[in-house]
């Protein structure tokens, strides 16, 4: 199955959705305050098929208040790969990383570009276990 994930930054609202070999929408999941009302304004936006939501990502209007994204390799390694300031203990990353949700995860992978950006005038990088349980990314 391929995942993706779709978040309101205004309400934190966030959306996992999953497609099958087939390329079908198959599973929707909620995270955060939904009521009936939120859930046919955003589902109006899911695609019912992994080509059309992967075109959609592409041409997503970025200044939109809902980003669409797909759940790549979200593996503790992969982020630690990524994470430019490799200090403190390794094993309470890992467990600070094992508290997380997928999309949290996935969060946190994605910041980090902008996280090197924010520290290019010389401040400091945060810990990785510290990044990962003060969630900077939000």
């Amino acid at each position: 199955m391929r995942t993706f994930i779709a978040k309101h930054f205004k309400t934190g609202l966030k959306l996992t959705f999953k497609y099958d070999l087939n390329g079908l929408l198959r599973v929707l999941e909620y995270e955060g305050d939904w009521d009936a009302g939120k859930i046919e304004r955003v589902t109006a936006n899911i695609t019912s098929t992994t080509e059309a939501m992967l075109e959609k990502i592409k041409n997503q209007d970025l200044s939109s208040s809902w980003i669409f994204a797909e759940l790549s390799d979200v593996s503790f390694a992969n982020f630690y790969k990524n994470y430019p300031r490799k200090v403190g203990p390794k094993e309470l990353t890992e467990k600070s990383w094992n508290k997380l949700g997928n999309v949290d995860k996935m969060e946190a992978i994605l910041f980090i570009p902008e996280l090197i950006k924010l520290k290019s005038d010389g401040t400091a990088f945060p810990y990785p276990a510290a990044y990962l349980n003060k969630k900077y990314w939000k």
